[in-house]
């Protein structure tokens, strides 16, 4: 791993661009896929996940297949810079960026990338009202693709938070 401040170089730049073309190199094909293929595609790609135990092998499929699904159901296509920077997160590093950019967008390429493993994926946000806004909106991009959601608040006992966190996403 490198450290993001420090460490990022030019060779870093450009291997994130390289993926980010080879995203946009699938788009016109998983366009026109219907949102049953799109399913089949996801679960093709879990099997592979589960074989390989690899997940950057399917990062760029996985990248793509969650922008048609955002296209289609939320109306929002991710552009070039929030594949970046869903490639970042995936990396384990911090992506900068300023409000109306997009950061709960971009969150919904590496959540549905690490969401294949079927280990569950778990995104954290500052309070109960910002949780249950962006679960109800994007919850409807994740179950487009096959995949569960759950959601945690503070009031929930504790077999309805076993429950949620059951879910592919919480």
């Amino acid at each position: 791993m490198f450290n993001f401040l420090t460490n990022f170089n030019q060779d870093n730049l450009s291997r994130i661009k390289e993926q980010v073309q080879q995203i946009n190199n699938l788009e016109k094909e998983i366009s026109l896929l219907t949102e049953q293929e799109i399913k089949e595609k996801i679960n093709q790609l879990i099997k592979q996940y589960v074989k390989e135990q690899n997940l950057d092998n399917i990062l760029c499929q996985s990248f793509a297949l969650t922008r048609e699904a955002s296209k289609r159901v939320l109306g929002l296509r991710h552009f070039d810079t929030q594949l970046m920077g869903g490639i970042v997160l995936h990396n384990g590093k911090i992506a900068e960026m300023k409000t109306g950019e997009g950061k709960t967008l971009v969150a919904t390429l590496p959540v549905v990338l690490n969401a294949l493993t079927l280990k569950g994926v778990h995104i954290i946000t500052v309070n109960d009202y910002l949780a249950k806004r962006d679960k109800q909106l994007m919850s409807q991009l994740y179950t487009y693709l096959g995949l569960s959601v759950g959601l945690i608040q503070e009031n929930m006992d504790s077999n309805e938070r076993r429950k949620n966190y059951l879910a592919d996403i919480t």
